[in-house]
């Protein structure tokens, strides 16, 4: 049989005794990726159909952000947040569920001053790549003017745009590239040398090594971190 086929009859002989609950340890690990695929949205279906509660680990990030209703990220045996998975991917509580949950983009900057923004703590920082503004997720936690933290925003997140705005811009070249069809990753050094990682989805137009580029993000896509 193959992996696939070994994988449902091993789901199929737990389910024959009709549990209430369906533990599962990274299932789909030895798999292709194209089975992968075909074997989350049949374990998802089936929990679904027989009502059932299932626990599903994994390291995978995007097995976890597809087939759960609510997730929990553990670092080193405890839970560090709860919650669905556009709240833990839009609004991580911490670096290490920003960078568990995705990828990311993490920058050392000190607070300017902290604003209300839309009913979000808003919050204004300088970085050695520039000047940022953004909004603090975590409730119980408000930075200090001239305090230290840690500035993330998606790859996805950055676009490229020549519209001059000051704040939220990063100035770089391309540093490399990588094509995988449906979007080009890239990676921008900017002049202090830090590299960024810059996803551009549906590319027409593939920019070249040591193009300089000018990205900006938006401030709801600004997530300011303790350190």
């Amino acid at each position: 049989m193959s992996g696939g086929q070994q994988q449902r009859v091993a789901l199929a002989r737990a389910l024959v005794v009709k549990p209430k609950c369906l533990l599962l340890d990274e299932p789909l690990s030895n798999l292709d990726a194209k089975l992968r695929l075909e074997m989350r949205s049949e374990i998802r279906r089936i929990v679904k159909e027989n009502n059932l509660t299932g626990v599903y680990v994994t390291h995978d990030q995007e097995e976890a952000l597809s087939m759960a209703d609510r997730m929990a990220v553990l670092d080193g045996g405890r839970i560090v947040q709860t919650g669905t998975p556009e709240e833990i991917y839009r609004n991580p509580l911490s670096a290490h569920v920003a960078g568990f949950i995705g990828e990311t983009n993490l920058v050392e900057a000190t607070v300017d001053r902290i604003v209300r923004d839309d009913g979000l703590l808003g919050v204004r920082v300088s970085s050695a790549a520039g000047q940022f503004h953004g909004h603090v997720t975590r409730g119980n936690w408000r930075p200090q003017e001239g305090s230290k933290v840690l500035v993330s925003i998606r790859p996805e997140s950055l676009y490229v745009d020549n519209s001059g705005i000051p704040i939220n811009r990063v100035m770089g070249r391309v540093a490399d590239r990588m094509y995988l069809g449906r979007n080009v990753r890239y990676r921008i050094r900017d002049a202090g040398g830090h590299l960024w990682h810059v996803t551009e989805t549906n590319p027409h137009v593939m920019r070249g090594e040591g193009e300089a580029i000018m990205l900006t993000a938006d401030p709801s896509d600004v997530i300011v971190l303790q350190p």
